[in-house]
């Protein structure tokens, strides 16, 4: 469990250090994006704190065997959050096939991955 949770870790750090570092690249480089509105570097940066949150967390969860179910928690409130919102997006405004395999592999698939630690019986990850 814990290379997974160290994957998705820098997953979502390297995504919320871009954001905040270079929001103009952020926005160019990530298929789909310049679709969903104009560019904002103050919302974008926003959004990168909550990327860097999950991954903060999802770090932490790794190292911290005791501890790693509520880390994951915490960080699934913004991961899930992200990944409903892109799915109630999709149901009511519709998409193509190519937009909805992008958004459930690159934001629905990591936001569930650190679940599996609540399929533990122990606490150890």
């Amino acid at each position: 469990m814990r290379p997974l949770l160290l994957a998705l870790s820098v997953l979502q750090l390297f995504n919320g250090v871009l954001m905040l570092a270079a929001p103009p690249l952020w926005y160019s480089v990530i298929p789909g994006v310049t679709e969903t509105g104009p560019f904002n570097s103050h919302f974008l940066r926003d959004i990168g704190l909550g990327f860097l949150s999950a991954g903060c967390a999802l770090g932490m969860a790794s190292w911290y065997a005791a501890i790693a179910r509520p880390l994951v928690a915490v960080a699934s409130v913004f991961l899930l959050g992200h990944a409903l919102l892109h799915l109630a997006e999709m149901g009511l405004h519709g998409t193509g096939p190519a937009h909805a395999m992008r958004d459930i592999t690159l934001i629905v698939v990591p936001a569930l991955m650190p679940l599996a630690v609540f399929k533990r019986r122990t606490s150890h990850v």
